[in-house]
């Protein structure tokens, strides 16, 4: 966005802060929940010189300058108000809000997960990143089809191919996230409902904490097992 608006930014220490919220800091540097603090605001939609909502829509939106109270970097978020009936931000409600500078980073699944499952679920994050929700929601359950696939699911529909993995002792809390990818695509693809913002990242961490059980922790195991073994046999080999 337009640096020239904002000026030069004192010292974040020294600055005054008219709004904060817990939030994980989008800067690679940093990314760890912190409290992020709101510095600047300005209307940008429609070009108006106050706070006050004066559109017949109802739609209004801002520029917010945010700043990570733990490494001060900047963030800046376009947010989408809606309330036809408000006269200021306090009684406007939320519509939507988008992360436009530091450019969000897509979401990743860890090298252990397979890599077509990993392809899959980094697409859909770009979807949501470009805030296309109903591509999004396509996205991931794709993803989570791949994963009923490489587990060794063999039925036709992913109802059949989740219910199929139950059966065989999967967590239940794996089930669960499977099953909100599968009703989340489903509704995307074929009733053409978008789902908000928080709901499709939600979803994102839902599959990501079923990646970390099936494919993660096994791993990390393993390998575990593997350290300990190598070194039973070096300690026997030294003597």
């Amino acid at each position: 966005m337009a640096s020239s608006t904002y000026g030069r930014l004192p010292d974040p220490l020294q600055q005054r802060s008219f709004g904060r919220r817990r939030a994980v800091c989008p800067h690679p540097e940093c990314a760890v929940g912190v409290a992020m603090s709101l510095r600047q605001q300005r209307q940008v939609h429609p070009t108006a010189s106050s706070n006050l909502i004066v559109t017949t829509d109802g739609l209004v939106v801002y520029e917010q300058l945010w700043t990570c109270d733990l490494c001060h970097r900047a963030t800046v978020e376009l947010v989408g108000l809606v309330n036809q009936a408000a006269t200021s931000l306090e009684k406007a409600s939320e519509s939507w809000r988008r992360q436009v500078w530091p450019e969000p980073l897509p979401r990743k699944l860890s090298e252990d997960v397979p890599e077509l499952v990993r392809s899959l679920f980094t697409d859909a994050s770009k979807a949501e990143n470009a805030g296309s929700y109903r591509l999004a929601g396509v996205g991931y359950r794709a993803a989570v089809e791949e994963i009923c696939k490489d587990q060794g699911a063999t039925k036709y529909t992913l109802y059949d191919k989740i219910t199929e993995l139950a059966e065989r002792g999967l967590p239940q809390d794996v089930v669960d996230a499977m099953h909100e990818a599968r009703v989340v695509g489903n509704d995307s693809i074929h009733h053409n409902l978008e789902y908000a913002a928080d709901e499709i990242a939600d979803l994102a961490k839902l599959i990501e904490e079923a990646a970390q059980i099936l494919y993660v922790q096994p791993a990390e195991r393993k390998r575990m097992a593997q350290a300990r073994r190598a070194r039973s046999e070096a300690a026997k080999t030294s003597k």
